[in-house]
């Protein structure tokens, strides 16, 4: 099975929740984001294998790269390969989600791959997420509330999120191989992709009688498995 190398881009496609505007771009270091490049991370590209796959050309979804819509943006990419997101319905005062197209494209083959649409009834899972230490939840594919922002991870996931609520940073992460995906225990949102160490680190916020609003880190693998706290309560 041939796979596409690539790392990580962002940008983002809509403006976050409120009171969330100073987590709206990933942490850097030394004036560089630290999802890193070809260029910072290394110049090896079969080393580079091991941290990162792409499309595969078994992959039996795989489209025609013209099947993408006119109106998609490419949010995402690396190399060859590129993350697209389509706007099919925008968000409204009725309907805070909006629905969203994601794509995977290898464009130097021209192919695709549709990864999911999303669904603005779909349920958040925070009751089985109520632990500081939980895991992140699978979900079905069909169940992604919105994706208004998204990232490229290690291993060829790929992290999609938005403000489905106007409260809450809804997170998750899509493994395309699979067809599957699963939410994450935040609510709000990535702050950090870590490549050396294949982490993710989120944020999510609570409140303390003395403390008020506070937010912390937590970090977990590309599997969605709680590894660390990666912060302890920070105040607003």
């Amino acid at each position: 099975m041939k796979k596409i190398l690539f790392f990580m881009a962002l940008m983002f496609v809509s403006a976050g929740c409120k009171g969330n505007s100073d987590k709206d771009q990933l942490k850097q270091e030394d004036g560089q984001e630290v999802r890193g490049t070809a260029e910072d991370k290394s110049s090896d590209e079969e080393s580079a294998a091991l941290e990162v796959e792409g499309l595969s050309n078994d992959d039996k979804d795989l489209v025609d790269i013209s099947e993408i819509p006119k109106t998609a943006n490419r949010v995402d990419s690396h190399f060859q390969i590129a993350v697209y997101v389509n706007e099919d319905k925008a968000p409204n005062e009725d309907d805070l989600c909006g629905v969203y197209t994601v794509w995977l494209a290898d464009e130097r083959a021209g192919t695709a791959k549709k990864l999911c649409q999303t669904n603005p009834n779909a349920q958040a899972q925070w009751e089985k997420m109520k632990k500081e230490d939980s895991d992140a939840v699978e979900v079905p594919i069909d169940q992604i509330a919105i994706a208004s922002k998204a990232y490229v991870a290690p291993y060829g996931k790929v992290i999609v999120e938005g403000c489905p609520d106007a409260r809450n940073v809804w997170t998750y992460i899509i493994d395309p191989d699979k067809g599957t995906a699963k939410q994450f225990p935040s609510t709000e949102g990535v702050m950090e992709i870590d490549w050396e160490k294949e982490e993710i680190i989120l944020a999510s916020y609570g409140y303390d009688i003395e403390l008020g609003r506070y937010t912390y880190n937590r970090a977990y693998s590309v599997d969605g498995k709680f590894i660390r706290v990666a912060s302890e309560k920070e105040t607003e």
